[in-house]
Parts: structure tokens; sequence; C-alpha cells
């Protein structure tokens, strides 16, 4: 019951002005059989088909409210049932019944000088992308909660935790500008207990100036990211990120988007062996990240979505082949190596890639899409498909994602196969 008690305590704040204000509840529970190769042992290794399903409840309790003129409040309290905390096909845990439980967004807004200045304190989610498959905008994101199964490749998440800080906002006209602290928290182990069901620790000093602007049917932003351990962190370096954004309507139907970050330096895990499955650690100086792409609304059903990836963090040349040769061996000889090419997700180990997803609304209530993520430097990919209904206090979706790709691919380095996803959710 201690673990239920961020919930509460959440709830009771809420409803602290006296009345209800109309508390909303979602609960999502997945199913998610997959499939994945697994290492052998003996003579003759090789990697086997190896499959195990995967269940998880979740439940968000959110509200917004004014409780006085220029004050309101928001917050999310979020928990996890998890019957495979530590997924992976090839080694069911020992305890495979895992509790999450974390308030990840709580705060208090007031605005100063109403309709220019706005100060707020509490947790906040930084989330300024607005890229479908990737979101290379997103410096200040932590991402899904829980890492709970995702039915769709998708910007926004589910549930997404955001940062204890500071955020100021000061419109002008066209023009707004935001930025953003949050300072570095770091806790005991023994205190841990009771604080991961308010926050994870923020290793890091983070501050983030955004600018957007409206310039006719376009919104562009700019934004810089300031981050530093600080004194006696492991690393008090500043590091340095920046980026831009543009989002466009030309028309009624067709939405173009375009961003790009810039990183003083990121650290990937490379091959030095792999033969021998031997990794060392790489710092690259001056990573760009870049997202371009639209959606093309051809009727008021149906949608057109394409997006061009490129991953400044990902491999070419013979650095990727090495990946490729150690992830294959990995596969038959080591699965507890590292994972060289998954290390940032399925499908993230090379410079370029593509999305595709078409979407139609076949009534008023169901809605199907098809879609694919494919490596343009081997022409391998993943593709899904799926369908979900949704009525007034509940929906049931069903979706499939699988691997394609021949012999000396991405696709066939990584072990995952496929994986069906069946999901029921109410809403209270």
């Amino acid at each position: 019951m201690r673990a239920l008690a961020p919930i509460a305590a959440m709830a009771q704040c809420i409803l602290c002005g006296g009345a209800a204000f109309g508390l909303e509840l979602a609960i999502a529970n997945d199913a998610v059989p997959s499939a994945a190769l697994v290492a052998t042992q003996g003579p003759s290794p090789a990697a086997l088909q190896s499959e195990v399903t995967r269940i998880t409840s979740q439940a968000a309790l959110s509200e917004a409210l004014s409780p006085a003129e220029g004050l309101s409040l928001s917050g999310t309290a979020w928990t996890l049932l998890d019957s495979l905390p530590d997924y992976n096909p090839s080694q069911v845990p020992p305890s495979r019944l895992d509790f999450s439980s974390r308030i990840l967004q709580l705060d208090l807004s007031w605005q100063l000088l109403p309709g220019s200045l706005i100060l707020s304190l509490g947790k906040e989610i930084i989330h300024p992308s607005s890229g479908f498959f990737k979101t290379p905008l997103n410096l200040v994101s932590r991402g899904a909660a829980g890492n709970a199964p995702q039915q769709t490749p998708a910007a926004s998440p589910q549930w997404e935790e955001g940062w204890i800080g500071t955020k100021v906002v000061w419109i002008s006209g066209e023009f707004t500008f935001e930025d953003f602290f949050s300072p570095r928290l770091q806790w005991s182990e023994g205190a841990s207990e009771a604080l991961q069901y308010i926050s994870l620790p923020q290793p890091d000093f983070q501050d983030q100036l955004r600018v957007d602007a409206h310039v006719g049917t376009a919104d562009i932003q700019a934004l810089v990211l300031l981050s530093t351990g600080g004194p006696g962190s492991s690393d008090p370096t500043i590091h340095f990120q920046t980026g831009a954004g543009l989002d466009a309507n030309l028309g009624d139907r067709l939405t173009l988007r375009a961003e790009a970050t810039l990183s003083d330096s990121l650290d990937r895990l490379g091959v030095t062996d792999a033969s021998a499955l031997a990794t060392a650690t790489q710092s690259l100086p001056w990573v760009a990240r870049a997202l371009a792409g639209f959606t093309w609304s051809v009727d008021a059903e149906l949608s057109l979505m394409a997006e061009y990836y490129y991953n400044g963090l990902g491999f070419d040349g013979s650095d990727y082949s090495n990946v490729l040769q150690y992830a294959k061996s990995r596969l038959s000889q080591y699965p507890e190596a590292p994972d060289i090419a998954g290390q940032f997700g399925a499908f993230s180990s090379a410079r370029h890639y593509g999305f595709l997803r078409v979407a139609d609304d076949f009534t008023d209530r169901i809605r199907g899409q098809a879609w694919t993520q494919v490596n343009l430097q081997d022409l391998s990919g993943m593709y899904g498909i799926g369908i979900a209904s949704k009525y007034d206090a509940w929906g049931l979706s069903g979706s499939i994602t699988e691997t394609w790709g021949g012999a000396g691919t991405e696709a066939q380095a990584l072990p995952f196969l496929w994986q069906l996803d069946i999901e029921l959710q109410f809403y209270l």
C-alpha cells in the first residue's frame, strides 16, 4: 500500500479546493507475445527462435484545475504492473512481477502578467519536437515511462515523465520565449526506495532556452541547451546542444515539418574486434541529427505520412559492417555481450532511415494504420499493421510488428523477429 501513497497524495492535493474537478483515470492493459533469436550452447552453437508473452497493466490519474485567478495546477500520477520487467525472450528473470509508480508531471503555473509572463514550478514535460517517427528536438526528454509496450511508433508515448525544475515563459506578439531549468538531484541508495515514487534521479544541471515564432502559416522554433554534472560529478564539463524546427501548413491538407539538432559531443558503444566481441566507448564531437517529413490528408478519413531521419550517432562504411558482424556473432555465441546494434533501440545503428505510414478512419470509431521503417543503407526494416476502436469509456486495439530484410542487413543482426500487441483501455 505504501507504493500507492503518491497517487493518493496527488488525488488529495488535486481535490484540496473542496470539490472534484473531473479527475481522469486511464487504464491500459497489454498482452504482448513476441519472438526473438536466442543463442544456444554446444559444439555447433546456433541461434534458435524463442517466444515469450509480456503482460502489463498501466494506470494514469490526471487533472488540471485553476485554484485561483491566474493560477493553474496540473498533474499525472502513473503506475505499472509488469509481468516481465527485464524484457528479454532469451532470459526470463526469476522474479517476473514488477511494480512501478511515479508522479510523471505535477506543476503549478502562475501568470505574473496575464497573457505575457508565466512562471511554472514543479515537474514539467518538455516536448518541443513535432516528429512522429523520431524526435531530434526532444533534447530534454525521458521517453515512455516504464518502457511499456507501444503499439505504434509515435513521437508522444502513452505516458512520459518530466523533470523537476522551473520554467519562465514570456509572450510578446508572435514570439514566445521560454527558459526551463532543472537542477541536479541525486540521492543515496537508501533514500531511493521512497523517492523513486516521486522522480528518477536527475544527474545533470540543465538549462534550455527556447524561442518560438509564428510567421504566417508556419511555426518556427530555436533552442539551446546547456547541461553539466556540476562539482563532484563524474562529468563536470559543460555540454552544449542547439536545434531548430519548422512546421508549416500548405493549404488545408498538407503539413510540412523539419528539425535538426547539433551536440558538442555524444557517446556511443563501438566495436573494436567483431570476432572477439570486444567493444569500447566512443565519444563523437559535434553530432548532428535531423528529421524532415510531411503529412498529407488525402480526405477527411485517409492520411499519408512520410519522414526521413538522419542519425549522426549511427555507423557507416566499415564501422557499420563491423557492427553487423559483431551482432551476428553475438546472436550465436554470447548474448550477454553489449548490444551494439540496438543500443539506442531497434533499427538505430545506421545513419539514414525512412518512415512511411498510412492511416484511415474506417468509421467514426474504428481506425486502421500500416507503417514501415526502412534502413536506407541496407534496405532492411520493420513494418506494422494495426487497428483500433474507441468508445466513450473503453477502447480495444491490436497490432503486429515484424522485421524484414536479407542476409547481411540490420534486420538479420537484431534478435527481434515479431511482436503482437493486444491492448484494452478504460477511461473513467
